[in-house]
């Protein structure tokens, strides 16, 4: 397990009990952080963790000292690397009240359908993401995209699909990484508001605090 925990966050995931519940249970147990931290410490790089008791995930050992500089980079690269996530996770947060961007959160394809349905201004904003979402298509239905939506985010690492035959899918770690990216860039938008591109990716931050779409 220790070479597989390994291989697991080298490759980039964040581990988590949803998405990786044996390499979490490995880095939960005795000393085996501690080991996977000094490893990873001979390649420049660090296990972090999001919160006391979120997902791990790989990280450099030292960020740059220029924090404003660092900053500005954080909101350049949201707008392509976490922008899509967000407008997607913003449609399902509006479809599904208690949706509330924690990890182990339950999401079903039908639910979400139904409710886009019956809201014209959801059904809007779920075609506005046509082309963001991966093998999208405007002649798709509500449900196809919706499927096409859910497909993108657990490829992403977002989400895993509990069941197959329901459709039924759960958030992971990931989506609270997201969280604490957002709080980040949303307590230091000031430091960033220097170009027309930062701004933007501000908005994007924005928009996932919006009310939720009513009927």
């Amino acid at each position: 397990m220790r070479s597989q925990t390994l291989r697991c966050l080298l490759d980039g995931n964040y581990i988590c009990e949803y998405a990786f519940p044996q390499e979490y249970v490995y880095l939960t147990s005795d000393n085996n952080e501690t080991f996977v931290n000094e490893w990873l410490s001979a390649i420049d790089m660090r296990l972090a963790r999001v919160g006391d008791d979120g997902a791990f995930f790989m990280a450099p050992q030292a960020l740059s000292t220029d924090d404003n500089a660092r900053i500005r980079e954080e909101f350049l690269r949201f707008r392509d690397v976490y922008g899509p996530a967000i407008r997607m996770l913003q449609v399902i947060r509006n479809a599904k009240d208690e949706f509330s961007l924690n990890p182990g959160e339950y999401i079903q394809h039908a639910e979400l359908v139904q409710r886009i349905n019956e809201i014209a201004a959801l059904a809007e904003q779920l075609r506005s993401l046509v082309g963001v979402i991966r093998e999208t298509d405007a002649r798709y239905t509500n449900a196809e995209l919706v499927k096409r939506l859910l497909e993108h985010l657990r490829k992403d690492g977002y989400l895993v699909i509990v069941d197959a035959a329901t459709e039924m899918y759960r958030s992971t770690g990931k989506v609270m990484q997201l969280t604490q990216v957002l709080r980040f860039l949303g307590e230091n938008a000031e430091f960033a508001r220097t170009s027309q591109d930062e701004s933007e990716a501000i908005e994007v931050v924005d928009d996932l605090f919006d009310k939720p779409v009513q009927p």
